[in-house]
Parts: C-alpha cells; sequence; structure tokens
C-alpha cells in the first residue's frame, strides 16, 4: 500500500520527527558523498541513496483533499469522549450521512466514498487506526488512499496514553492539523489498564483482541421480485380465499 510505511513511521517514531530524522540523514550521506568519490562509489553499491529517496518520495504527496472534507475532530472527540464503543462503532458512524463527518470523494465521480478502519499495531504497545477511503467508482479496497490516522502510544514511564489524530499528507495543511490528548493508565507488567470509564479503550486494550481490518460492502441494486405461477401474488390478493365457492345461480346440477 502505497502509505504503509508512512503509518508504521507514525506508530514507532512519533509523526514528523520520523521523517525530519530519515531527511537529516539522507543530507548528510548525500554531503558525504559529494565530498568523497570513494565513499559515493562504495554507498552506491549497498543502495543507500535509494533507500532515502523512497523515504523522500512517500512524504512529498500532493494534496488534493480540503481538510473541511473529512472532520477530523469529530472523529477524535468520538473517541475521547467514548461515544463509540469500538472500531466498527467508529467505522459506523464515520460513514453514517447523518453524521455528516465524511465526504470524501477521492476519485472524482460525485459519490462520498466509504471509509476503512484498518489497524496497524507496532512495538510497546503502539497501536495506528489509519482511515482509508475506498474509490466508489471501483470499489477496490486495493486502490484505497489513507486520509487520515489514529495514533495511540502508551507512555510506561509518565502512565499515560497518548491520543493522536492527524491528516495524512494527501489532506491541504496536514502537518499543521493535529488533535491529542492523554488519558491516564495503569502498567502492570505486559498488560495495560486505561484508567478511563470509555468502554473505546476498554476494547482497545483486550486481552488478545485480534487486529481490526474494517469491512465494507457497499449497496447494491435489490433482488428481482420473483412470482411464482399458482401461488398468490402480491401477498393479501387472495386473502379472503379459501378453496370452495358456492353458485347461487339457477341450473338442474344444483353447484355447490
Amino acid at each position: 500500500m502505497k502509505y504503509l510505511s508512512l503509518s508504521l513511521l507514525l506508530a514507532l517514531s512519533g509523526c514528523d520527527a520520523a521523517v525530519a530524522v530519515h531527511t537529516k540523514m539522507a543530507e548528510e550521506e548525500a554531503a558525504a558523498d559529494a565530498a568523497s568519490p570513494a565513499a559515493a562509489e562504495k554507498t552506491a553499491v549497498v543502495g543507500q541513496p535509494a533507500a532515502a529517496a523512497t523515504v523522500k518520495a512517500e512524504v512529498e504527496v500532493k494534496a488534493t483533499i480540503e481538510p473541511a472534507a473529512f472532520d477530523l475532530e469529530s472523529v477524535s472527540f468520538l473517541v475521547k469522549k467514548g461515544k463509540v464503543k469500538d472500531a466498527p462503532a467508529l467505522e459506523k458512524q464515520i460513514n453514517n450521512p447523518k453524521e455528516k463527518i465524511n465526504n470524501v470523494d477521492i476519485d472524482g465521480d460525485g459519490k462520498v466514498d466509504k471509509i476503512q478502519v484498518v489497524e496497524i499495531r507496532g512495538e510497546g504497545g503502539v497501536m495506528v487506526f489509519e482511515l482509508r477511503a475506498i474509490p466508489s467508482s471501483s470499489k477496490d479496497k486495493d486502490a484505497a488512499v489513507v486520509i487520515a490516522i489514529i495514533n495511540f502510544t502508551p507512555d510506561k514511564v509518565t502512565n499515560k496514553l497518548v491520543v493522536k489524530a492527524v491528516y495524512a499528507p494527501v489532506v491541504i495543511g496536514y502537518d499543521t492539523i493535529v488533535y491529542d490528548y492523554v488519558v491516564p493508565i495503569e502498567v502492570k507488567g505486559e498488560t495495560i489498564v486505561v484508567v478511563d470509564s470509555s468502554p473505546f479503550y476498554g476494547w482497545l486494550f483486550t486481552v488478545s483482541r485480534p487486529v481490526y481490518v474494517g469491512v465494507f460492502i457497499y449497496e447494491v441494486a435489490p433482488p428481482p421480485v420473483i412470482v411464482i405461477e399458482g401461488g398468490c401474488w402480491p401477498p393479501g390478493h387472495c386473502k379472503g380465499w379459501k378453496g370452495k365457492h358456492k353458485y347461487k345461480g339457477k341450473g338442474k346440477h344444483g353447484w355447490h
């Protein structure tokens, strides 16, 4: 996936800090290579410049989505205040037209795209939720675009859970908009307990909970009406029919 390595950097190294470190290292290596031809030749063999270029290319993504198209502040609020009990409920709220949270149309077909929540886990209890827009024109999850990220990072030194919601680089001004807060936690060995009444955090740190990957089915046309010959259609049409009928006309046969 195009933005997968970016989300891992966010999860494991703390958003922009990871990018800054890689960029600085790349610049220092480039300067050293220019000053020493022998070193440059050696570096070319190992392939370090190519790796640095990959990181830079993933960061410098052309912004194409306005922040107003996706209300990340409301998403952060739903999690913070426990308005949703788990990731499936969060996903449902985001895609509910009545909530007016999602108005993303990445493929420009005039239809709002579904948002899929995909969880990625890192070391030290770090969890990242990628919010991916699935193009309505193709309905292909492999063509989904990450538009926002929610990062849950336990700090076992301060006993705080740092929650940070940021836009992905495809959103204009992504590096200037951050919604973050902290939640008290208790660390008991490898177990993290959130000191908060919100059911969402209880679900988040449930022991042996499987990694969450959202499943969405786009609306499809209803099946065609099937009329069964010999039956009663539409339902209720033969409500008064009891199988017998009396003929009251005159005749020698005396029909009953």
